[in-house]
């Protein structure tokens, strides 16, 4: 008789900047490249910036994966950015990254985003499927967007709204 593995809930928090050693460390085991990794200085602005939701997935007190959205200003709308997402290695496939988009799509079209735009790199298919599901379209391609050789892709959303992700826990440390 096997027994199946019960795994405690992930948990959506708003990220603090006690947070961003544990972000560093999500971005090194996701990311081979230091042009596609966020640095300590990047995180802190994001945690900071009033126009930035960033989030954090964590189980049991330890960070699985972290996501961030840009609502960006023009002069007749406003449009979003999926500016950052990343889940360790070890937890994905258990649509960590799904709700961490979904609450980032969420708070920007709720903030008024009529669109949302990313970039990823074009080897990537796993980010890109996912983001496919989720109603993004190719936009463009990026040629050595990610250093010489390391092609990306732009894609964008429409602001339509997403379902309402669950509630998130503020904290503070």
């Amino acid at each position: 008789m096997s027994k199946s593995r019960h795994h405690p809930p992930i948990r959506l928090r708003i990220a603090i900047p006690q947070d961003i050693d544990s972000i560093l460390g999500l971005e090194t085991s996701c990311f081979d490249r230091t042009e596609e990794m966020f640095n300590r200085r990047q995180i802190q602005r994001l945690i900071s910036n009033p126009r930035a939701t960033v989030v954090v997935a964590e189980r049991k007190g330890v960070a699985m994966g972290w996501a961030a959205g840009v609502l960006r200003h023009h002069h007749q709308h406003q449009s979003g950015r999926l500016y950052a997402i990343a889940v360790h290695p070890n937890a994905q496939g258990k649509r960590i990254g799904y709700k961490l988009i979904d609450h980032i799509l969420h708070s920007l079209t709720t903030h008024g985003a009529q669109r949302i735009f990313l970039e990823v790199h074009a080897e990537n298919q796993k980010a890109m499927n996912l983001y496919h599901k989720l109603g993004f379209i190719v936009q463009g391609h990026l040629a050595d967007y990610y250093g010489a050789g390391h092609h990306g892709i732009r894609m964008m959303c429409p602001g339509t709204s997403t379902p309402h992700p669950q509630k998130l826990n503020r904290t503070k440390a």
